[in-house]
């Protein structure tokens, strides 16, 4: 092949891989309408690497998924309630055993007078308390609260108990407040053991308005589960609603609870202080030191948070499996 020949072919197949990237930039199948966003390619070169491509490793929160969390189900001392309730799957009653899911109606109803109330209680304050989530409300519009959250999963919880009579109305820096049905209620904030990727879980002490100091913790069930007291009859039937909600393809997370004694706060507060003030390692010290005061819990139950797949996602891993494109 003459030199004259290989630059004119060179020339060609450059031609042909430009008109392959307006062909990228004009296709209507993936231009984003909602914020007038076409595709963009940026190299002349992006059909034959995008050819080469074997795997593609893609995390879900924000990727897949919307970014949007909303609070969907929630199981309380074993009872399981939901803001839509399929019709197969409402509550009924097999050999004098309740079983199914009731809404959240059902829920407000139980929480005058079912034998569980209690537990229901301690699980919504658990929801409107035990989060680091900060109240912000418009001058024009001073009733209503917009939640800012470190997470989205924190804002939904929030909103979830706000939707079940639990509002958490105002953060001061040694207590917070949340209305139930119409009256305010202070709860001193004593300590905030905070979540991170180690804990997997986060927890709040708390002097409750009763005058009792209670620790509430919050987490992944693997960690909950392993710090309960022996003396949790709800476990296995919790346990079960947790496989559910996986099985739906929610986030899940477990509530648990206990009453600490004054005397046992005491000792313990002295030293997660003195963890607090070390300079070296202080956050293995006070994790050391939370793993002191979360034990014995009792299970309250757990709640189910829906993270929506954007819109396309199933069929776009379909298209690209039929590529032979395997996708981790």
């Amino acid at each position: 092949m003459s030199p004259l020949t290989l630059a004119s072919l060179f020339v060609t197949v450059e031609i042909v891989k430009y008109y392959h990237a307006f062909l990228i930039n004009s296709d209507l199948d993936i231009y984003y309408a909602e914020t007038d966003t076409p595709a963009v390619c940026r190299t002349s070169s992006l059909v034959e690497e995008l050819g080469q491509i074997e795997y593609i490793f893609s995390d879900k929160t924000g990727t897949l998924t919307c970014n949007m969390m909303e609070f969907k189900q929630c199981s309380i001392a074993g009872i399981c309630y939901a803001d839509e309730v399929p019709e197969d799957r409402r509550a009924t009653v097999q050999d004098g055993v309740e079983v199914g899911i009731h809404d959240f109606a059902r829920l407000a109803e139980n929480l005058k007078n079912h034998p569980s109330r209690e537990i229901m209680h301690h699980f919504l304050t658990l929801l409107s308390t035990c989060h680091t989530v900060i109240p912000e409300r418009k001058e024009d519009k001073p009733d209503e609260i917009k939640y800012q959250a470190a997470s989205p999963d924190e804002g939904a919880l929030v909103e979830g108990a706000v939707q079940l009579g639990y509002r958490f109305v105002a953060r001061k820096p040694r207590s917070v407040a949340i209305v139930v049905a119409g009256q305010q209620y202070e709860y001193e904030m004593l300590n905030i053991c905070e979540f991170n990727s180690t804990r997997k879980r986060m927890s709040t002490i708390l002097r409750c308005p009763d005058g009792k100091i209670r620790i509430y913790c919050k987490g992944a069930d693997t960690v909950i589960m392993e710090r309960l007291h022996e003396d949790n009859p709800m476990m296995e039937v919790t346990l079960q609603h947790l496989e559910d909600y996986a099985t739906e393809g929610l986030r899940t997370l477990c509530l648990a609870m206990r009453e600490i004694p004054d005397e046992e706060y005491r000792e313990w507060s002295a030293i997660y202080n003195k963890a607090a003030t070390t300079i070296n390692n202080r956050g293995d010290e006070l994790d050391k030191a939370a793993e002191l005061i979360e034990k014995d819990f009792y299970l309250l139950g757990a709640t189910a948070i829906e993270d929506r797949l954007q819109d396309g996602v199933p069929d776009t891993i379909h298209t690209l499996q039929t590529a032979g494109i395997k996708v981790w």
